[in-house]
């Protein structure tokens, strides 16, 4: 549901979970609202060092999907679209 915290969400960890409550981004709603690119590029702007693995993390979260099942397509598309946002 909306009001899930991002902690219990799938594919995202307590380190993710804290990144995310950093930018605003607490709740299931938070996330599908601004959508896992921009929840990444929020969390990247506060953590350089972040990884690709934390956009497709996201992804998967909002999709319902293990980040590690996204095929090489989605995660192309999901670079792309992080690179020129």
């Amino acid at each position: 549901t909306d009001d899930t915290s991002v902690g219990d969400l799938l594919n995202l960890g307590p380190v993710s979970a804290a990144w995310l409550r950093e930018v605003g981004v607490r709740t299931a709603g938070d996330l599908n609202r601004l959508g896992a690119v921009a929840a990444f590029l929020m969390v990247k702007a506060r953590h350089a060092d972040v990884s690709l693995n934390l956009l497709y993390a996201l992804h998967g979260a909002v999709t319902g999907t293990s980040w590690n099942k996204l095929s090489a397509t989605t995660k192309a598309k999901l670079k792309r679209d992080a690179d020129t946002l």
